[in-house]
């Protein structure tokens, strides 16, 4: 049986030259786990991140991941990715976001590929921000959020052959891990914290992603 693709937010960079690979924690909060082949262990702000290692948070957690290349990672409370860093056979750095959500600030370098994955879908990203979620459902029929604050994302489903471009300011919803809905200006959006400095203040996102069903009542989502 054909395995699924997956989701694929990869972000295409364009700046001088590209840094070596590697990451750390840069900011960890509440409970983060760090999950490696050797077992796991308490998350520590300042802790390098080897290609391989998972990060998850608890209920009350929020980790900040920082690339060798200037970009960041934040994942929300209840979330978890897997980190796989560039190698001379793979340039890119990609995060499989597995539960919960992540926020993305991608810097731009030339010869960079930077990628957030999940099931379902694709998303071409060029030099931007954006945030990714799963919404309600269970498995492989989770709904999917995709926003974007700054830049143009091109998301497109496994299971139609829709592309879409998602400005800044809009976003889209996988539903089911199928049906893809058209670029909108949802107004629970406004509430994320896009914040990734703890020194302006704070980072956690506390959003209640249940809300963004709330605007669904009032917006053709077709």
């Amino acid at each position: 049986m054909r395995a699924a693709n997956p989701l694929l937010l990869a972000a295409l960079l364009c700046s001088p030259a590209a840094a070596a690979p590697g990451a750390s924690l840069a900011f960890v909060s509440g409970r983060v786990t760090v999950e490696t082949p050797s077992g796991a262990r308490a998350g520590r702000t300042g802790e390098p991140l080897a290609s391989g290692d998972a990060v998850a948070t608890g209920a009350d957690g929020t980790a900040i991941i920082a690339t060798a290349d200037g970009s960041r990672l934040k994942l929300r409370a209840e979330s978890r990715i897997v980190l796989t860093l560039p190698a001379p056979d793979s340039p890119a750095t990609v995060a499989f976001l597995s539960l919960g959500g992540v926020f993305a600030k991608v810097a731009k370098r030339a010869g960079q590929d930077f990628r957030v994955r999940t099931q379902d879908a694709v998303a071409a990203v060029r030099g931007t921000e954006f945030f990714t979620a799963f919404g309600r459902g269970r498995g492989r029929r989770r709904d999917l959020w995709v926003c974007v604050q700054e830049g143009v994302v091109a998301v497109g489903s496994d299971a139609s052959a829709r592309t879409l471009r998602v400005p800044a300011g809009r976003g889209v919803l996988l539903r089911s891990g199928r049906e893809l809905t058209r670029p909108q200006a949802y107004d629970w959006t406004k509430a994320l914290n896009w914040n990734m400095d703890p020194a302006a203040g704070k980072v956690a996102d506390k959003t209640d992603l249940d809300a963004a069903y709330t605007d669904l009542l009032d917006q053709d989502y077709r």
